[in-house]
This record gives C-alpha cells, sequence and structure tokens, in this order.
C-alpha cells in the first residue's frame, strides 16, 4: 500500500481559505442584454440613462386639473369639459399636456359618458397629486454598484433606467472530470461490475446554479497518464477543475498522486466525513477541487468547496449561515462515538480518535415550532437515502470518536443551514 503520511489535513476553512489565499483569477468581462442578466454578477455600475421619473407624472389614480382654478377652494364644474378643464390620469403615467395638479378618483364623481365631474375635495397646492420630472433619479445617477448580483428587480431597475445592455463578468468556466474502472454511463447494457456514472449530472447542474459554465469530460480510468493527461487539457480550457474520485487510498486511486507529481497540492484531506478526501490542489494556476465519493457525499462536498471558488472568481464571498436550535430528535453515535467506543476494522483511525479533530455532517430538518423557536430534527438515518437527504435544509458537525458524547434531546445546538441559504455580501471568516 502507499504512503500517505505526509498527507495534509485541514477543517472546512482552513481549507477554504488556504484554497481562496492561492487563487489569482482574472475575471472576463462581457456585455449582455440586460433581458438576460438575472444572475448575473455587474462588472461595472449601472447608471439610469433617464430622469425618474421622465417628466411631471401623476402618483395615483386621479383626474388632471389646473391649480389656478382651486386657488380660492372647489370651483363651480358644473361646465367643465374634459380635456379642457379636467382629463385623465392614470399612476405612474404622465400628466397630460398643460396640466399641473392632480386629485385621486375617490374624491370625483364622472358621469357615464365620462365627460361632466363633480369634485368633494381641493387639491392642497399647485403639483399635488404627481412626481416632478427627475423627482426620483437625476439622469446619470448610480443605481446599481458594480459587483452586485442582479436579482429580477434590480435587473428591471437597470432596464427602467433605460439600460438595454449591463457589463457582467463572465461565468466561471468550470470543468468536471469523473475518474474510476468502476464507472459506466447509464443505459440498458451497463455490466454488472459496474456503477452508474451520475456525478455528471449532478455537478452540471451545481455549476450552471452557481453561474458558471460547466465543462463535461467523459469517464477517465484510473491510470495515472490518463488522469495526467485529463487534467492538463482541463486547465488549458477550465478556470476551475473539479476531479471526481481517485482521492482516497484505494489501489487504483491516482488522482493525488498525479497532482502531487506535476501540482502543488495544499490540502489531501478534510476532517469530516462523509467527504473525507476532499481535496485542493493548484496545477499551472488553475484551481483543482478534489471531490471523493457517490453522489451523496458529493452533493454536500460541493457546496463545501466548490462554491466558494465559484462565487470569488464572479466578485461574490460566501459566509454561511449558522443558527442556534433546539434538538428534537435523538442523535445516534453514528456507530464511532458514544462513551468507550472502540475502534473497529472498518473505521478510518482519525474517526475514533475521540479528540473533537474528526466530525460527521449530519443532515438535518429545521423548522419553526408554534411558539416561534427554531427546533431541528435529524435525518432517520444517519446515511439517509437521496429522497430524505433532499429534504433535510441544515447541517450538523457531529463529533465523532471514543468518548465523543452526541447532543440529547432539548440541547440547543449550532447547524448550519443549506442550499440557498448562504450570504454573498460579507467576506469569509473562519469558524
Amino acid at each position: 500500500m502507499r504512503d500517505h503520511s505526509h498527507h495534509i489535513q485541514m477543517n472546512r476553512w482552513e481549507a477554504v481559505c488556504a484554497m481562496l489565499a492561492q487563487c489569482s483569477f482574472e475575471p472576463r468581462i462581457e456585455t449582455i442584454p440586460t433581458v438576460d442578466a438575472v444572475d448575473r454578477v455587474l462588472a461595472h455600475p449601472v447608471c439610469t440613462k433617464i430622469a425618474q421619473p421622465p417628466c411631471l407624472t401623476c402618483k395615483l389614480d386621479s383626474i388632471a386639473v389646473h391649480w389656478s382654478d382651486f386657488e380660492q377652494g372647489v370651483p363651480d364644474v358644473s361646465a367643465w369639459e374634459r380635456g379642457v378643464q379636467w382629463n385623465f390620469a392614470n399612476t405612474g403615467v404622465a400628466m397630460p399636456d398643460g396640466f399641473d395638479t392632480a386629485i385621486v378618483v375617490e374624491h370625483v364623481v364622472i358621469d357615464d359618458q365620462g365627460q361632466l365631474v363633480s369634485i368633494d375635495a381641493a387639491p392642497s397646492k399647485c403639483g399635488a397629486g404627481t412626481i416632478p420630472e427627475g423627482a426620483r433619479l437625476k439622469a446619470g445617477t448610480e443605481i446599481i454598484p458594480a459587483g452586485k448580483k442582479l436579482s429580477p428587480l434590480l435587473a428591471a431597475s437597470a432596464l427602467s433606467g433605460n439600460n438595454c445592455q449591463v457589463d457582467v463578468f463572465a461565468k466561471p468556466r468550470v470543468a468536471f472530470i469523473p475518474t474510476g474502472d468502476e464507472l459506466a454511463p447509464a443505459g440498458d447494457d451497463l455490466p454488472r461490475t459496474k456503477n452508474v456514472e451520475s456525478n455528471s449530472l449532478l455537478i452540471k447542474s451545481k455549476i450552471e446554479q452557481w453561474g458558471g459554465s460547466p465543462i463535461l469530460f467523459d469517464i477517465v480510468p484510473d491510470d495515472p497518464a490518463a488522469i495526467e493527461e485529463a487534467l492538463r487539457a482541463a486547465v488549458n480550457e477550465a478556470d476551475i477543475v473539479v476531479l471526481n474520485a481517485g482521492s482516497s487510498k484505494g489501489s487504483g486511486d491516482w488522482s493525488l498522486e498525479v497532482l502531487d507529481r506535476i501540482g502543488t497540492v495544499i490540502c489531501h484531506q478534510t476532517n469530516h466525513g462523509p467527504g473525507h478526501h476532499s481535496s485542493y490542489s493548484l496545477l499551472d494556476g488553475t484551481p483543482v477541487v478534489g471531490i471523493s465519493g457517490p453522489p451523496m457525499g458529493a452533493s454536500f462536498t460541493t457546496d463545501f468547496y466548490l462554491r466558494p471558488l465559484m462565487y470569488s472568481f464572479l466578485g461574490l464571498y460566501v459566509k454561511p449561515a449558522f443558527i442556534k436550535a433546539r434538538l428534537e430528535g435523538e442523535l445516534s453515535s453514528h456507530g464511532h462515538g458514544g462513551p468507550k467506543a472502540p475502534a473497529h476494522g472498518e473505521d478510518r483511525p482519525s474517526e475514533t480518535l475521540g479528540d473533537g479533530s474528526f466530525f460527521f455532517v449530519r443532515r438535518m430538518r429545521v423548522v419553526q415550532d408554534e411558539a416561534g423557536q427554531m427546533i431541528v430534527f435529524p435525518t432517520a438515518s444517519a446515511h439517509p437515502d437521496a429522497l430524505e437527504a433532499d429534504e433535510a435544509n441544515a447541517y450538523y458537525m457531529q463529533p465523532t470518536g471514543e468518548g465523543a458524547e452526541s447532543p440529547q434531546i432539548g440541547d440547543v445546538i449550532t447547524i448550519e443551514l443549506c442550499d440557498n441559504s448562504l450570504s454573498i455580501e460579507d467576506p469569509v471568516t473562519i469558524k
């Protein structure tokens, strides 16, 4: 068996910060139609090209009148003609030419022909019920700063300022390389000894969700030369590379040996499972994220280790959302913890140290109880199936090892919200 005693282990945030410190991304800028810019990150500020409102505008559904007719109170309007002394004026619409004041329709009665009116309240001043030209924004005013991710509302705001195009950061190109002799594409002729390669679908979807462009490689066999060839091709084409499997310690796992030889490995493994053999490397200045395991582990380890790099490329920052919640379900010891739990042949030594240096990532479901307090339930199984894992919305880092004590029902624990609950406004901090 190959010697792995030199392998560097880090906790999650040590690894993320070490990797980000080594990255020197050079984002590209492209100009795209504003109608296609939702979820893109602005490279340059957006300024309104027109005043807002662009002219004297009615505040609410009203009739437009002349202030001079009301300086002495409500006049006799019995002979008023539509289009001469009054006219319709609608919310957010330019006031009819020549009219300077508005009276809301609740103070007006209009005949069935829409011609004659009666009015029960006078406006308070000239311009009442209207918004002057440029009152909200002057032409040339910055309305969205650079570095902002465009929500539907912000994109609409840019368009309302008559910006038909905006400058955004190009999507990071992220290559995904699946490796392993045991993998085969899905299909009717799948050999009995093969596993379906499904992580390409998982990782592709996450790359697109986080604002990137995926580049998918075919399955690469467990051969050092083939792995090196794929890696070199990927770094020539992509901004970030994800290398799946082959980072553990099996007889056919060569990824880290190859990266140790042709690049720089920053972190060989992390202090949690699943995902213990997640890794970070640099090859020709391009970050390589090593993701081990099948979809269940790859699902959240890409959240942990790929998403921060993609957001950094786009000028965004990731800060996880931690909350405290009361445990309402029994949290098993995962078979490794608990008082005086012995080490077994199937346990990694790091999982049974009992010194608080290794954690098991438990999926949790956090909800609000009737009193408004946050409560949390672990999944029924420590190793949930895909359906149960998909319904979880939080993680708990559970200490493992001999003598490790699991929290009890009623204890308040700190959990991390997952999925879309990350803040992307504040710098990364090590927890």
